[in-house]
């Protein structure tokens, strides 16, 4: 080394700059142009001189080069940020969980705004071999209320062209006050001392003997440097020989800046709530609050129910419950019941006939009904809960998403407890919707066709449904108590998707268009405006207005919003024919078209002696089949029930098995005929008594 690098060394430690970290290269010496001003030589590698400009953030310009201090900025999204906390056992002072966490943040180094005018006059060039030399500052409230900041060193990898990742490992209460500070306070701050390389401009003398001597000398030598490395704007300065005794030399310097970034709440939103991550006992999930932190991590649902609206059954009538998904911000209306799915398709709802091999069977097959159910949520309803969420304090900073329950919660078993003949299956089905199988099979003396009947009856019934059940919705896996909701299979009971749609129509005053886009009529039940943030409104009630399939019916009073949502239902006869059940239900015969069906006459509640009657001679005749005659059979005082098995086709379930019962009377005066109509599917049994006979 030679004796001028030691002794710039030496002046340095002595008489340190704040813009200086120290020289890394060799002096090189001044070549003087024209005007006896001293310049670097052409042939050295390029990099800023550390003196002032005309511009703050900027060193060393040339003729059409302004090489500048970066300022530092947060990215609008940053794939690159987590905040992961670890608990691996320790325990620490206050006998909590010794905690652990690294926080990884991505940052882009951009051109200070104030600069963005020059870029006319100038091409602009970041510094070289650009260090952030970043810490992250965390501010810490002691117990006498004196707030200290701690810093944390980080590491930094290059990330893109202009952009970085830095990263900082956290310990203890550090972990608890990021953790806070990023999703609540939003007091930490990014620091940064960055380094640069460029050319400190200095000028060397040598005093001689007698030489008058301002300031100190090392190894011989004394220096005057130039500039602060860009900090300070100010006249570019030019270092002319003249009246200067000694010469400029130029010495390959480190040299740094200073720079704040404060992290404040962007991290606190949806986008990076999940990033926020704790892992302990093998287990790693989102952290759900500070308690996570405080205690000893477990398995923990982030759903807690939504209280802060108040009464929820007065305010939205189709909703049961609401839940709060304190991570991912989304807001689940859990229904006031589940119900057959009807879509533009029709209703989800199908019957299967299957044959039955069983030993056992009556009727040599058994059926399968299949439904789609989904939550009967009023859209109305769900409309004044998405604007009402918007102004709950757990909004606050944060874009909540309202939706309805994703299927089923397997650990807790569904139920049809209001049809104990069918054995009943449940499984998720697509989005929010659910499956819902009832197998229905013989039960002697039963056979699978009366059972059918019975339960096609009930579909259909008017008043409270006989078909009930209860399901366990789905939150998390980690829920700890089951949320349970009702179950109605019933046609006047319905979940509806795209059967209906509606468009604004133009004019004054607004009227909307609705149209029936499914095979099934509909029943409108009330209709409102929907706005976004807003609660909905007007309401304007319609009456049970029935829309016929495909058909098209205007809405006054709405229409003035950004859509309209209609409540709405089946229309359904009542009573219900039999044989319009087949618009409902979709049935579908496989292996087999035929089942035996027993028809069954019952006198035993007759008094033959004093009806005077001997005997009682059935001949049944299938109305649908008037070709086909069953078997007689003849009662008695002492056979007074009997039955025939019959072959029918397998969608008299559904149509019913109208038949005319021809009963011949013997008596002591004669005989005579009595003819009587019977369903033999709808009343199983026939019982014959005084008043049949007469």
């Amino acid at each position: 080394m030679a004796e001028i690098e030691q002794a710039f060394d030496e002046y340095l430690l002595a008489e340190p700059k704040h813009w200086l970290v120290g020289r890394f290269g060799e002096h090189i010496d001044s070549v003087v142009n024209e005007e006896r001003s001293a310049e670097l030589p052409s042939d050295v590698v390029e990099m800023p001189r550390l003196e002032s400009s005309f511009f703050r953030d900027s060193v060393g310009a040339t003729a059409d080069t302004l090489w500048y201090l970066p300022e530092f900025d947060l990215f609008d999204e940053d794939p690159d940020f987590a905040f992961a906390a670890e608990q691996n056992g320790d325990v620490a002072e206050d006998g909590g969980p010794f905690n652990r966490a690294v926080l990884t943040v991505a940052v882009d180094t951009v051109v200070p705004e104030h600069l963005h005018a020059t870029e006319a006059e100038f091409t602009l060039h970041q510094v070289p071999d650009l260090d952030p030399g970043v810490s992250l500052i965390v501010p810490i409230t002691g117990s006498g209320g004196v707030v200290t900041d701690v810093p944390v060193a980080g590491t930094t990898d290059s990330s893109g062209e202009t952009g970085f990742v830095a990263t900082f490992e956290l310990t203890g209460s550090l972990v608890e006050a990021a953790y806070v500070h990023l999703t609540r306070r939003g007091r930490l701050r990014l620091e940064f001392t960055p380094t640069y390389s460029g050319y400190q401009t200095t000028l060397v003398t040598e005093p001689d003997t007698g030489f008058p001597i301002h300031g100190s000398i090392f190894r011989g030598f004394q220096f005057e440097v130039f500039g602060d490395g860009g900090n300070t704007p100010g006249s570019p300065f030019e270092p002319l020989l003249f009246n200067r005794i000694g010469g400029y030399v130029f010495f390959p310097s480190t040299a740094r800046f200073h720079r704040t970034l404060p992290l404040g709440l962007n991290f606190s939103t949806d986008t990076y709530r999940s990033r926020f991550t704790i892992t302990a006992e093998g287990m790693t999930r989102p952290i759900i609050d500070v308690d996570d932190l405080n205690n000893f991590a477990r398995r923990r649902s982030e759903y807690r129910e939504l209280t802060t609206l108040g009464d929820v059954s007065t305010k939205y009538p189709s909703v049961r419950r609401i839940f709060f998904g304190q991570v991912s911000g989304t807001v689940i209306a859990v229904p006031a019941a589940y119900g057959i799915l009807v879509t533009s398709q029709g209703a989800l709802a199908s019957c299967d006939s299957i044959v039955d091999e069983s030993p056992a069977t009556v009727s040599g097959c058994r059926f399968h009904f299949t439904f789609t159910v989904a939550p009967m949520a009023d859209p109305i309803d769900m409309a004044r809960l998405r604007a009402d969420v918007t102004g709950i304090p757990e909004a606050v900073g944060r874009t909540l998403r309202v939706a309805l329950p994703g299927g089923l919660d397997s650990r807790t078993p569904a139920t049809l407890d209001g049809f104990p003949a069918g054995r009943a299956a449940f499984a998720d089905g697509d989005g929010t919707a659910i499956t819902v199988g009832v197998d229905i099979v013989d039960d002697r003396p039963t056979p699978a066709t009366t059972t059918v009947n019975l339960f096609l009856q009930q579909l259909a019934v008017t008043g409270s449904p006989p078909l009930f059940g209860s399901i366990a919705v789905r939150l998390d896996d980690v829920f700890p108590q089951p949320v349970r909701t009702s179950l109605l299979l019933n046609l006047r009971n319905t979940a509806h998707s795209d059967d209906l749609a509606t468009t604004r129509q133009p004019g004054s005053p607004p009227s909307a268009k609705a149209v029936n886009q499914g095979p099934l009529d509909l029943k409108l039940v009330r209709c409102a405006d929907v706005r976004e943030g807003e609660v909905p409104g007007p309401v304007v009630p319609l009456g049970g207005l029935v829309l016929a399939a495909r058909q098209t019916t205007t809405l006054a009073g709405v229409g003035a919003g950004t859509e309209v949502a209609v409540s709405r239902g089946l229309e359904v006869a009542a009573p219900l024919p039999k044989a319009a059940m087949l618009k409902f239900l979709a049935f579908r015969t496989h292996t087999v078209q035929e089942v035996q069906h027993p028809l069954t006459v019952n006198a035993a509640g007759l008094n033959f002696a004093a009806e005077g009657v001997s005997t009682i001679k059935v001949d049944i005749t299938l109305v649908a089949n008037p070709g086909d005659s069953a078997p007689s059979f003849t009662l008695s005082p002492s056979h007074t029930v009997d039955f025939v098995h019959v072959s029918l086709p397998v969608d008299s379930a559904v149509t019913g098995l109208d038949s005319t019962v021809l009963l011949t009377l013997t008596t002591t005066s004669g005989s005579r005929t009595v003819s009587v109509a019977h369903d033999f599917v709808d009343k199983p049994i026939l019982v014959v008594t005084s008043s049949t006979i007469h």
